[in-house]
């Protein structure tokens, strides 16, 4: 999910772009017989694990449905036919993607040029506005029909923007309910079925075992999440570290916890925890584990913090890139919080250290607040669980996938784009809204 404006969007060179292959060039758009052709475009991690939800249902129910496109692991995984590794999109920072536009440009020529010789049912675009509203444009041009899955968070850096997105889509899927009045107003065709990581998100070991696993004493445990992307390792770890070793300095029976994010090899951690006086516990594939069985969870910006929500742990969230970015971002972000909890609450009810306030000892100063109030812990923990409550119901990637076959069936057999009323769809009602 994005955590502020998007620049074009980020990206770092990883892979490699695959030979031609995969599908055969479309002979027709209405021909009920053929399998039907979706086209997925996940350029950060978050959307890669959310577009993989919905793909994965897409196969089950319809086992012959053909899906190409740009995504990760997790989609590639689910059955799509990679054009190229979002590890070639997964860069932030204004800078960042100044030095890589040249292959930026490269796939979205190779994109372009799929999109208009295998022309799909649907595109589906995952968050990513700054490459994937570029294609949205090409692809309308191409009579492709267009659907924003988890729309960019342009409601937090330039509101105007969701009219301009709206010209170039067919169709917005959001995750978030309040999401549905802004698209809503702009004049788009939106639905909402609520957050696909509701249901998915779940630890597997109860947090006394898993502490009691790990040898950890009755003494508070402290999870550091510093995101999933190497710059964020580079720019955010190093502080959490160093507030780590703070919040020790005060409270001496304090344990650590480092879940990595599956994107993050620990060759990239390891130089930073050198010299480090901390008991830290290094820990891949338990993330769900590590946040449960935490008293408190420094978390970096972005899915993880709604991860951390629906997990009910007591948080704080942080956030650091660039000078130039922190900068621009400023001026940019017209929202006062940026933290998805404190967004979906409507007021802030976990603090935030981004920019310039990311600094080790005010971080430190308040997590050590959190931890000698449990009172205070038990208000966050109340205040998270209605958070969750808002996201809705468990299964919004079936609905969605639902959705999207229903659609599609409507489009090949020329029945029209969608039932009457804004949103189109499956039923509404409790499977679209919580209770």
């Amino acid at each position: 999910m994005s955590h502020g404006p998007d620049p074009t969007d980020t990206m770092s060179e990883v892979g490699r772009g695959r030979q031609d292959g995969g599908w055969p060039p479309r002979a027709s758009s209405a021909d009920p017989s053929r399998p039907p052709r979706v086209f997925f475009i996940a350029g950060e991690h978050s959307g890669d694990l959310q577009g993989s939800l919905v793909l994965s249902h897409l196969k089950r129910l319809r086992p012959d449905l053909m899906a190409e496109g740009i995504g990760g692991p997790l989609l590639k995984k689910a059955g799509l036919d990679c054009l190229h590794s979002l590890d070639e999109l997964a860069v932030i920072g204004f800078v960042e993607v100044l030095k890589n536009l040249p292959h930026f440009l490269g796939i979205f020529d190779e994109v372009k040029q799929r999109l208009t010789t295998h022309k799909p049912d649907v595109l589906i675009l995952i968050d990513y506005p700054g490459f994937n509203t570029r294609v949205a444009k090409v692809a309308k041009d191409l009579g492709i029909y267009v659907v924003y899955y988890i729309t960019p968070q342009v409601w937090a850096w330039n509101p105007s923007r969701v009219h301009g997105i709206t010209r170039i889509i067919d169709e917005a899927v959001v995750v978030f309910s309040f999401e549905e009045k802004i698209w809503r107003k702009a004049g788009a065709r939106v639905s909402w079925f609520g957050h696909p990581l509701v249901g998915i998100t779940e630890n597997r070991t109860p947090p006394a075992i898993f502490r009691a696993e790990l040898g950890i004493g009755p003494g508070p445990v402290v999870s550091l999440l510093p995101g999933s992307r190497s710059q964020e390792i580079r720019y955010i770890l190093p502080g959490l570290l160093d507030a780590a070793e703070l919040i020790r300095r005060r409270k001496p029976d304090t344990r650590f916890l480092l879940p990595l994010a599956g994107t993050i090899q620990e060759s990239l951690v390891l130089p930073h925890l050198k010299g480090r006086n901390l008991p830290l516990t290094l820990l891949r594939g338990q993330t769900y584990e590590a946040v449960a069985a935490s008293d408190l969870a420094l978390v970096a910006s972005g899915t993880a913090t709604l991860e951390t929500a629906i997990l009910g742990t007591p948080m704080i969230i942080v956030y650091q890139t660039n000078l130039f970015t922190s900068i621009m971002s400023k001026f940019l972000i017209q929202k006062p919080h940026i933290g998805l909890p404190n967004v979906v609450a409507g007021r802030q009810i976990v603090p935030e250290f981004i920019r310039w306030r990311f600094q080790p000892h005010l971080i430190a100063d308040e997590a050590l607040s959190i931890l000698a109030h449990p009172r205070r812990q038990d208000t966050i923990r109340r205040q998270l669980a209605q958070v969750r409550a808002r996201l809705g119901q468990p299964g919004a990637s079936e609905r969605v996938a639902r959705h999207l076959l229903a659609r599609i069936d409507r489009l090949v057999t020329g029945s029209g784009a969608g039932p009457a009323g804004v949103g189109g769809g499956v039923p509404a009602g409790a499977e679209r809204r919580p209770a």
